[in-house]
């Protein structure tokens, strides 16, 4: 389409005026210096916020409004993606990775209409206490358990409600029952019987061995020798050249047992279908075709190469045909744990239950996690200090590490297990974030990022 415009041209006759001629410009079709309609301007910044460089680029050419890929990068970054003046209320923040392990930023949302206010170049205390010096009006953040953020909104909005996100709350008791279920892997292992059906005491947990080992309990016994001194743990980790977070752990643990696992076994998927591998091979089924077909339709994921290894030493003259072994690994029972005894199958159920008679102390430890869940998930906050009480006069040194930790960070805690305020949509935009660092092939510099974070809608927000 060609369009035939005619505007009026307007002269200066002022000697000191640096301007000639004045062109009248048509409104909603025309700008100053424009070499597009501001119709098409329109549709190639939002191609560049949508898809970046060449995706946008192509579809810019398939629209008949070609576009080179550096063309739509500064469309996108003459778009003004300012800042309000004021906080949202109800502001969260979470950080993000732009060179994961070495390089963090920040992105700050609003929580009740979804969208994202500000991206910040860093992660630490400083930069968010600035952003809030400049822009007041929180009343509720959200955030994570991160020490660096709750020390800005203390220091810039001490009048705001800190909310501690119930997700990670879970996540960190989740993380405490591994070391718990590890702590107690002995319990795993099935007793064997007698034949009047008497159940003997259970066998002791294998000795792990290795080099691996070997440097943990070397590295167990040098912190201890520190710590039981009174020797800070920063100067420990200095001192020995170990990371701090290492160091804690060792001298938080009571013994060695808790900071050694065992190395992962081969082929791990193939565990959840190794009792029906092992009746379908006695049944005369030894087509590992067929096999891996049938685990396939049961919700197997792996390769049938794995299979294949798997059927291996089954399928040697000499070798006796394997038996699935009864106890289940760390990972299972962590998982049986913390989910939902409705969620469980019935098989899963007894064994758990033949776990739990045979430990008391993980018996005692689902009890102080179904508490717990409950008071998630009805915001029962007030229950706190009670079930705190409660788990730091357990047996199980991760668990009552973990309450003492929640009293370090009481009031948030408390707070994201009583308001119906959540992280989970700060969450979302970080997994968005994820996706167009992605799309800029190599091209995501932290200033157009930012732009694109801002200027980009999500696919399930009408603005």
């Amino acid at each position: 389409m060609t369009i035939a415009l005619t505007v009026r041209r307007l002269r200066c006759d002022a000697a000191h005026c640096p301007r000639r001629t004045f062109a009248k410009q048509v409104e909603g079709l025309t700008f100053r210096y424009g070499r597009r309609s501001q119709l098409q301007q329109t549709v190639l910044e939002a191609i560049g916020c949508h898809l970046a460089r060449r995706a946008g680029s192509r579809l810019a050419a398939v629209l008949r409004c070609p576009a080179s890929p550096n063309t739509l990068l500064r469309r996108v970054r003459a778009l003004p993606a300012d800042p309000p003046e004021r906080s949202p209320r109800v502001l969260g923040v979470d950080d993000f990775s732009l060179k994961r392990g070495h390089v963090y930023g920040t992105v700050l949302i609003d929580i009740e209409t979804g969208r994202p206010v500000d991206v910040l170049p860093d992660r630490t205390a400083e930069t968010f206490t600035a952003w809030l010096h400049m822009h007041p009006g929180a009343e509720i953040v959200c955030r994570d358990r991160a020490s660096a953020y709750a020390e800005a909104v203390r220091t810039a909005a001490s009048d705001a409600v800190q909310i501690a996100e119930r997700f990670h709350l879970w996540l960190n008791l989740c993380k405490t029952v591994e070391k718990c279920v590890v702590a107690h892997r002995h319990c795993l292992v099935p007793p064997a019987e007698t034949g009047q059906d008497e159940v003997v005491a259970a066998p002791a947990a294998p000795v792990i061995e290795g080099k691996p080992a070997a440097n943990t309990r070397r590295h167990f016994a040098a912190v201890h020798e520190m710590y039981d001194k009174g020797v800070a743990i920063q100067v420990i980790a200095e001192t020995l050249r170990m990371d701090r977070k290492t160091v804690r752990k060792y001298a938080h643990a009571t013994a060695v047992d808790q900071v050694l696992s065992p190395r992962p076994r081969r082929d791990s998927k193939l565990q959840a279908w190794a009792e029906y591998l092992n009746m379908r091979w006695q049944e005369g089924c030894t087509d590992s075709g067929r096999l891996f077909r049938e685990i396939q339709e049961r919700g197997y994921r792996g390769t049938s190469r794995s299979l294949r290894r798997w059927l291996e030493p089954w399928r040697s003259a000499a070798a006796p045909t394997p038996k699935q072994s009864e106890a289940p690994t760390v990972r299972h029972v962590v998982g049986w744990l913390t989910r939902h005894p409705d969620n469980l199958t019935p098989g899963r159920q007894l064994r758990l239950k033949r776990i739990l008679t045979r430990c008391p102390e993980l018996a005692d430890l689902r009890r102080h996690i179904a508490d717990f869940a409950t008071m998630m998930k009805n915001l029962d906050g007030h229950l706190l200090p009670r079930w705190m009480k409660a788990a730091e006069g357990s047996e199980l040194p991760p668990l009552r590490n973990f309450a003492r930790n929640l009293r370090k960070d009481l009031d948030a805690v408390a707070a994201g297990l009583t308001l119906p305020y959540s992280s989970g949509i700060v969450e979302g935009h970080v997994n968005r974030i994820k996706f167009l660092k992605r799309q800029g092939y190599g091209r995501a510099h932290f200033d157009l990022l930012r732009r694109r974070v801002l200027l980009t809608p999500r696919a399930n927000h009408p603005g």
